[in-house]
């Protein structure tokens, strides 16, 4: 007041904090911005960003799609490489059961450490952009890095034992390069 008075200013009331025990519903909330507008004012309520959850799951899950996509390809290649190994395993007897686990051990294992990989990278860089405020990432979401860090990778290596097992092409004759 002692400010307000030195510069000659007139205090006026502009605002009023309104403050629940609980989260208002969306209702109330629409009722009184409905009410606000009519009187010329505006209404502003915090956002708890609950909505974000769903775009959260929805971005994890279409990021472990597209994970997978790109370790499908990395695997078909690697295979492609390895058709010559698999043709000798076969020809010396490894079972179909040998050519899935190698295939499944192989896309299993590079699934993880893409998802280790991708996860500290997102954790360092949310670090980076919140380091002023580095509480904001001790929410974490347990759900989405459970279906990161153990779904994927159990999604591939199942994936790669699926498709793997078929007998190659050809035991006797030598790929054409």
């Amino acid at each position: 007041m002692n400010g307000l008075r030195q510069e000659h200013w007139t205090q006026v009331q502009s605002g009023w904090m309104i403050e629940s025990a609980r989260p208002l519903p969306a209702a109330q909330i629409a009722a009184a911005r409905d009410v606000a507008a009519k009187a010329g004012l505006v209404i502003e309520s915090r956002n708890t960003q609950g909505s974000l959850a769903t775009i959260r799951t929805v971005a994890t899950a279409a990021g472990a799609l597209i994970a997978l996509g790109v370790l499908a390809m990395a695997v078909g290649l690697i295979r492609a490489e390895a058709g010559g190994d698999v043709r000798t395993l076969t020809a010396i007897g490894a079972t179909s059961t040998t050519r899935r686990t190698l295939t499944a051990t192989t896309a299993g294992a590079l699934a993880l450490l893409g998802a280790l990989l991708g996860s500290a990278a997102a954790y360092l860089a949310l670090a980076a952009g919140h380091r002023s405020d580095i509480g904001v990432l001790s929410r974490v979401p347990v759900l989405d890095l459970a279906i990161t860090l153990i779904g994927v990778p159990a999604a591939a290596a199942l994936a790669g034992w699926v498709l793997a097992g078929r007998r190659p092409p050809s035991v006797t004759r030598q790929a054409l390069d």
